[in-house]
């Protein structure tokens, strides 16, 4: 998939012009403060979202330099920042910098065979007992699944996925979602060994 092209044409349907709705209930638990990484990101909405209600630094990383740019050309917190970068090769001053990992359309985007390189990824940006909270997509409504992005998951691929890496500490149904994704994702709070 061409992510550059996709945000210069403006073919971005994942785009939803607002936060991910679980983001206001996680934020009202008091999880995602600190350092958090906001792997692709996007127009950075989560990111703004997460800034606003006070963690310390969030930063929105993304393939695509247009949404980078578009990301940053919003009214941003200051404690929002965005970068261009490849998750699987960040830079080196992101080992084991953040204390969180929010998760909400990376994992579904990449390629079924590259989840143990997106696993690694984000263990490497955690430092030690850092969390990940992710919403998993298990069903994204596809004839073929295997003709994504988005790429479906489902529990025993997530549990092979991160289990040599995390612990589960929780999961849960989204308490609110984007409509038509109604019982189609999973949420689950992850924390690196």
């Amino acid at each position: 998939m061409n992510w550059e092209e996709c945000y210069r044409t403006g073919n971005t349907p994942w785009d939803k012009a607002a936060p991910a709705p679980e983001i206001e209930y996680a934020l009202r638990e008091g999880l995602l403060k600190g350092n958090v990484l906001v792997p692709g990101c996007g127009r950075g909405h989560d990111v703004r979202a997460i800034a606003a209600a006070g963690a310390l630094h969030v930063v929105g990383l993304d393939l695509a330099p247009s949404a980078v740019l578009e990301a940053q050309s919003e009214n941003n917190p200051e404690n929002a920042f965005f970068q261009q970068a490849d998750l699987f090769n960040t830079p080196s001053e992101f080992k084991e910098r953040f204390d969180w990992v929010w998760e909400h359309t990376c994992f579904c985007a990449i390629s079924p065979e590259d989840r143990v390189n997106y696993v690694s990824a984000v263990k490497s940006v955690l430092r030690p007992g850092g969390k990940l909270l992710a919403l998993f997509f298990l069903d994204p409504g596809l004839d073929n699944p295997s003709e994504g992005p988005p790429f479906g998951t489902n529990k025993l691929e997530l549990d092979a996925c991160f289990s040599d890496a995390f612990t589960l500490e929780r999961e849960w149904l989204p308490r609110a979602t984007y409509p038509g994704r109604e019982g189609r994702e999973l949420v689950r709070l992850l924390r690196r060994h």
